[in-house]
């Protein structure tokens, strides 16, 4: 009975020990997954890995649109991506401009996408500055997001 109670012990302490919570903090668009992050330099490295499935990615956001809030730009270690919300632009969520230089948690989906000239302008438009946009890569589609309290 005793080496019971103590696997028993040790198994709960290890269920403990990979629980994953998400941090506090504001948070927008639907309601999130509880999952491990991934830090997005890690997932450029490799992002054919992340497409097709639900990832939380962290990252500090660098740019948003300002006219409806459909876009972001996020940057983690000199690596920079296109996030839009699911629900598209004047969807149901928006991404306010007070997260620009904030540690974010962002919840979606990476798929390939090919940004044209022309869409690259219109969004340096909507940011109301210059930005450096991938124009082979991928983009990152937004279910939520949460604003990492500091």
């Amino acid at each position: 009975m005793k080496r019971f109670t103590i696997l028993a012990l040790v198994a709960s302490l290890s269920l403990a020990a990979c629980q994953v919570t998400l941090p506090e903090g504001e948070r927008f668009g639907e309601p999130m997954v509880v999952q491990k992050s991934v830090a997005f330099a890690t997932v450029d490295a490799s992002p054919a890995e992340y497409f097709d499935r639900t990832v939380l990615v962290e990252a500090t956001v660098k740019a948003v649109c300002t006219s409806k809030g459909c876009w972001m730009q996020v940057e983690d270690e000199g690596k920079t991506a296109m996030v839009r919300w699911e629900s598209g632009c004047g969807g149901k969520y928006a991404f306010p401009e007070e997260l620009i230089g904030q540690r974010v948690l962002v919840q979606g989906s990476f798929y390939p996408k090919t940004i044209s000239e022309e869409d690259a302008e219109h969004l340096e438009a909507e940011a109301g500055e210059a930005l450096e946009i991938e124009r082979e890569g991928y983009e990152f589609n937004a279910s939520a997001v949460l604003l990492v309290a500091m």
